[in-house]
């Protein structure tokens, strides 16, 4: 038989244990327990014997009693001194430690889990996303009386989670669980119009947002996640995880005393989703919350009932006793969480690796969406109306931002129903502008009030606005850069997980140039899209066509960009339909069933998409009401290949939509 003498303890072999009392303070907090020791070991493996037998934690220390007081031990001390130096007889005497503990603290109140908001307050995830491995606490002894006020429901969300600071990200959360509790179409009470009093003893500042370490499950969750480029994985992480955690936590006791409030039930909620109003940061959809209030009988005057948080508890809540209970707040033991301060996203704190392979896997979203009004005069054949882009300031930041790979698409309608083409002149280190070219097929002056619809699409670089629904939007955009060459025009076949428009995936196409040939300023680039059928592909086809000379061109040095729409909130919103040509007739008929005049209506972004092939002539859309036709313009060059491939109207000609606003 083998024996581990390393493991033998040969100093206590020979010798018998003696049974010691160990009593937690004096006079003792609670019974003594009897414990067999030996009285040569030192503290700190006496320590280790009771943390088995009786849970002895960090936030009690050894302590000698020397004239009836009791002298603490540090730990760092503990090996150093030998149990038979403190006893008192045979009664070995703990006390609890004074100086707060951040282990005790982050074990007690979960502080490195995940937290979620709801209209009951804050949630603790049921998984825990990291592990605390330090922290900076900073003791405090602050004490307010104060009276929070509210007169919205997201203020008494905000404040019901412990939320005092304005903070977007915070704001953002809480629109969130306001448009979700609408959305499930339930009926919820509180206070509105309404105030509480309350005395606030703010202890400690736990600050760890540099000490956060995660854990292994959660990023094998996330990795998960990435890979199947789903975003209902993450919203399935943020449900198991928490929406956030808070890199600063405010610790000690509050309570709340009565007050007088109005309270009314919030029902028969109608709730436009995906429309909440998210403000600020990179975010500018417009994201609103619509509701219907009932009145009436559902109001009611009472008076609210104390709350406390931290300290200890009393008997009955209408007995407190607020001098007790504050002296129960000296122990930190008692302290609870207060106030959540700089909460980020639960995926914030990942590696920086980590956290772009999340944002390139949820694809882009819309940092921008507007419509602009102006008028403008088309005077001289081929000559387009250049307008400049006034990009708010947050927005122009993310655009210089290279992480966030912006790109910004543009579209165009009028009163007359007239067609047009838009190109985006972006020249190096200069705002961008539009060119905006009027399509007719025999020129004619022109006075137009233009409905100019812009839109911003890329990468949110900061996870925190990544919000916790994480919508259904999925974009993606495939860039090719074309060089100039002799030809007029120009097809590839898109790659985009061999996606076919079969699955009614719309694709809409914008040029962007970075210089202008004002010689060649009649040229306007045109595209469509087809599709590839033998590859169960999409193909993009470009073609320059000068309005001046009625002729095909030689492609300038342009930049083509693809925006493919996969996914998106409103299944409305986006989509492929059938297209006709823009006749005389159809233009008559247009006029007099007209029922909504395009001043009225939202341009939207729109391709043409043809079922094969062909070089057909050049082809231009044309929005009116909410139908798009095409033009279909002549091309005077005899030796060009498009002229003698004229599109038949009996083909099959589609155009691929798209509208954020709706």
């Amino acid at each position: 038989m083998n024996y581990n003498f390393n493991d033998l303890d040969i100093g206590n072999y020979f010798k018998d244990g003696v049974e010691i009392f160990v009593q937690i303070d004096d006079p003792p907090s609670q019974r003594p327990k009897m414990v067999k020791l030996y009285r040569d070991d030192d503290l700190s493996k006496i320590r280790g014997i009771l943390q088995k037998k009786i849970e002895m934690n960090d936030t009690l220390l050894f302590a000698k009693k020397n004239n009836r007081l009791l002298a603490e031990i540090l730990r760092n001390e503990e090996i150093y001194n030998k149990l038979n130096e403190i006893l008192d007889g045979n009664i070995l005497y703990l006390v609890k430690n004074s100086i707060p503990d951040w282990k005790f603290l982050n074990v007690k109140r979960n502080l490195d889990y995940g937290r979620t908001v709801t209209l009951d307050g804050i949630k603790i995830a049921k998984k825990r996303a990291f592990e605390m491995k330090q922290c900076k606490i900073t003791e405090s002894d602050k004490c307010k009386n104060g009276k929070i006020e509210f007169s919205t429901y997201e203020n008494w969300v905000k404040e019901t989670n412990l939320f005092f600071t304005n903070d977007m990200y915070v704001e953002n959360l809480v629109k969130l669980e306001v448009k979700f509790e609408m959305e499930q179409n339930k009926s919820f009470k509180f206070g509105i119009n309404s105030f509480y009093n309350y005395t606030e003893h703010g202890k400690a500042s736990l600050e760890f947002s540099e000490h956060l370490e995660p854990t292994a499950d959660f990023i094998n969750a996330v990795e998960y996640a990435i890979e199947s480029r789903n975003p209902e994985n993450f919203k399935q992480i943020t449900e198991e995880y928490g929406q956030f955690i808070p890199i600063e936590v405010i610790l000690g006791g509050r309570a709340y005393y009565e007050g007088h409030k109005v309270l009314k039930e919030y029902s028969e909620v109608k709730a436009n989703k995906g429309s909440i109003n998210i403000s600020g940061g990179p975010i500018e959809n417009r994201i609103g919350i619509d509701s219907t209030i009932s009145k009436g009988k559902s109001n009611s005057y009472q008076h609210e009932c104390t709350k406390i948080i931290g300290g200890q508890e009393p008997e009955s809540i209408g007995n407190f006793d607020e001098k007790a209970w504050v002296k129960s707040l000296k122990d930190f033991r008692n302290w609870d969480c207060i106030e959540f301060k700089n909460p980020i996203s639960i995926f914030q704190p990942l590696s920086e690796k980590l956290r772009k392979r999340i944002i390139l896997s949820l694809g882009k979203k819309i940092h921008y969406s507007t419509i602009n009004n102006t008028e403008c005069n088309f005077v001289k054949l081929g000559e387009p109306f250049m307008y400049e882009l006034r990009i708010p300031h947050h927005i122009s930041t993310i655009i210089h931002n290279q992480d966030a790979d912006c790109n910004i698409f543009a579209t165009v309608i009028d009163a007359e129903e007239n067609a047009f083409n838009c190109q985006i002149l972006c020249p190096p280190n200069a705002k961008p502008n539009l060119l905006i070219y009027c399509i007719q097929e025999r020129f004619r002056e022109q006075k137009c009030k233009l409905k100019i619809g812009w839109m911003v699409i890329g990468y949110y670089t900061d996870l925190n606005f990544i919000l916790s629904e994480f919508d259904d939007m999925q974009l993606k955009i495939i860039k090719n850069d074309l060089n100039a060459t002799s030809e007029t025009h120009y097809s590839e076949h898109l790659n985009f997980d061999c996606i076919s428009f079969s699955g009614n995936v719309p694709c809409i196409g914008i040029p962007v140039l970075k210089t202008l040939d004002f010689s060649k300023i009649s040229h306007v680039i045109g595209h469509r899209f087809f599709n590839v059928q033998e590859e169960n592909k999409v193909g993009s086809y470009t073609f320059s066509y000068s309005l001046k000379e009625h002729i095909c061109v030689k492609l300038p040095k342009f930049t083509f960009y693809t925006l493919i729409i996969s996914n998106y909130h409103d299944p409305k919103a986006y989509g492929i339909s059938p297209c006709r040509r823009s006749t005389i007739i159809n233009r008559i008929r247009n006029t007099l069933t007209r029922t909504n005049p395009s001043t009225k209506l939202n341009p939207k972004y729109v391709s043409l998409f043809l079922t094969a092939e062909n070089n057909y002539g050049p082809i231009f859309p044309r929005q009116i009401s909410n139908k798009v036709e095409y033009i279909n313009i002549s091309c005077d060059h005899n030796s060009c290949t498009c002229r003698n491939n004229v599109l038949n109207m009996t083909e099959n000609l589609k155009y691929a939509f798209f509208d954020p606003e709706k």
